[in-house]
């Protein structure tokens, strides 16, 4: 399932802090340039990116790396 990367930003400011996303990003940033993305695009998301599963799986090592929590896909996808 394609998850919105505004659902996983907003996940990380509520839960984590609004720098989380930006950390997460730099993390990741060989992954998401690879993708086509720039850090500037995941940063404003405008427009919005609906990110892969493996953008996803990237991610979401990178909160565990850096947070030691994951978030689940069921808790970004929209209600």
């Amino acid at each position: 399932m394609a998850i919105k990367a505004s659902s996983f930003k907003n996940w990380c400011t509520v839960n984590i802090s609004p720098q989380s996303w930006t950390r997460i990003c730099l993390k990741r940033v060989d992954e998401i340039r690879e993708k086509g993305h720039t850090l500037k695009e995941m940063e404003d998301l405008n427009p919005d990116i609906e990110m892969d599963d493996d953008l996803m799986e990237s991610l979401n090592t990178a909160l565990s790396e850096l947070y030691e929590m994951t978030v689940n896909e069921d808790s970004l996808a929209p209600h």
